[in-house]
């Protein structure tokens, strides 16, 4: 009996000690070079194409390096931020969305593909959608 408390023991300090490996958070997930693929506005019912590529975004720790004009952003450096919020009021509680803010814009931001495609979606004048990749 006491050789199974032992193996018992030694099990469950073996099975607490050894964690998966955490998946990584979205500040995590967005760093690097992205490409834009296009930029599509959805409203009253239409979609259009706004841009297609010819711009890249390099996130880094605290900021954003945008390479080549986009609709809403010109090239340059801007400060981001990252957060778990309602995106029309980030006084409500509920629903949240990931939401990712640069310079005076913000965006709802989804990692797809295994974290090589990024969409971000700002509904500033309709629904305007950048598609990026990595």
């Amino acid at each position: 009996m006491k050789n199974f408390k032992f193996f018992f023991a030694i099990s469950i300090l073996i099975f607490f000690s050894c964690s998966k490996e955490d998946t990584p958070t979205l500040n995590e997930q967005i760093k690097g070079v992205w490409n834009l693929t296009n930029i599509t506005q959805q409203k009253e019912s239409q979609i259009k194409v706004l841009q297609n590529g010819k711009s890249t975004f390099e996130f880094k720790l605290n900021n954003v390096n945008i390479i080549g004009d986009t609709y809403l952003n010109e090239t340059g450096k801007y400060s981001y931020i990252v957060s778990n919020e309602n995106y029309f009021n980030p006084d409500l509680i509920e629903p949240k969305n990931n939401v990712l803010k640069i310079g005076n814009y913000k965006y709802i931001i989804e990692i797809e593909y295994e974290g090589k495609n990024m969409i971000l979606t700002n509904y500033s004048d309709g629904r305007i959608i950048y598609h990026l990749s990595k």
